[in-house]
């Protein structure tokens, strides 16, 4: 079963390289379906996503809803236009977050009386910026990279708090500091409870150990992120991850990699060139 997990992501991962935008399918920060059984599980680059009865695509102009409720006969549902900076697409809860050049971008999700439309926008400085979210959290990385043709952007992560998806802001730390931290070139990321893998290029696939604190002083929830050097991984070249219940799978546009995180240190599994 891992290995055919892995064949099925490889497909899936195909679309995933440094200089384009399209990747695999995202879902609701996990494997999210309907009572027609349609599933979506893919990575942080992804431009399209699979919620429910829907399938979801990104591309420079329109975000466009499809339904697939007969899965032998796709039907545009409804569209809308997007910013000319969009990126990538996640799918969580009732919304739609796109990540951009110059922030992230919230969509409603279509519903029988409405369609998609802008709900929030979040701006950072301009950075190449896929973005996955669990439990209220938006993880989002930004990159200075030439893929996105910025080259002058930073290289860090930045954690959001989205709980009320109509007003995201940066969250903080413990500490009351806010919640950045330092990359050197991090691209795909992917969340899975408390632990977040980032690609991080010379710095390879790292791990996090994220904290969550409910402050009943200020009625917040602080996030403090541990890097968990011992469970890095420095010679591995990703380019996008998908935790998926224990198997991470790995991409950098030349292999795919599956890699066992249900006990650290994590155990590569296969791979397929």
């Amino acid at each position: 079963m891992k290995y055919a997990m892995i064949l099925v992501t490889a497909l899936l991962l195909a679309g995933c390289s440094e200089s384009g935008g399209s990747g695999a399918s995202s879902s609701d920060g996990g494997s999210t379906g309907s009572s027609a059984g349609k599933v979506g599980k893919g990575g942080s680059m992804a431009r399209f996503a699979i919620s429910g009865d829907y399938l979801y695509t990104l591309n420079n102009k329109e975000l466009t809803a499809f339904d697939i409720s007969d899965a032998s006969h796709p039907l545009p549902y409804t569209k809308d236009s997007v910013p000319w900076d969009v990126e990538t697409l996640f799918s969580y809860g009732d919304y739609l977050f796109i990540g951009a050049n110059g922030g992230v971008y919230l969509y409603n999700k279509p519903t029988p009386s409405s369609g998609m439309e802008l709900k929030a926008t979040y701006s950072h400085v301009k950075s190449c910026d896929p973005v996955v979210v669990e439990d209220g959290f938006a993880y989002v990385t930004l990159n200075s990279g030439s893929s996105c043709r910025l080259k002058n952007g930073v290289n860090a992560l930045e954690v959001l708090n989205v709980k009320d998806p109509l007003n995201p802001t940066l969250a903080k730390t413990s500490s009351g500091s806010d919640a950045v931290r330092n990359m050197i070139d991090p691209k795909g990321l992917g969340v899975d409870g408390d632990k977040l893998f980032i690609c991080d290029g010379a710095g390879g696939l790292k791990l996090f150990d994220i904290n969550k604190t409910d402050n009943n002083e200020t009625n917040q929830t602080t996030v403090d992120l541990y890097f968990n050097r011992a469970s890095t991984i420095a010679d591995v070249d990703c380019y996008d991850v998908i935790p998926n219940g224990g198997d991470l799978i790995v991409s950098n546009g030349k292999d795919v990699r599956q890699f066992d995180y249900t006990k650290l240190p994590m155990v590569e599994l296969g791979r397929i060139k």
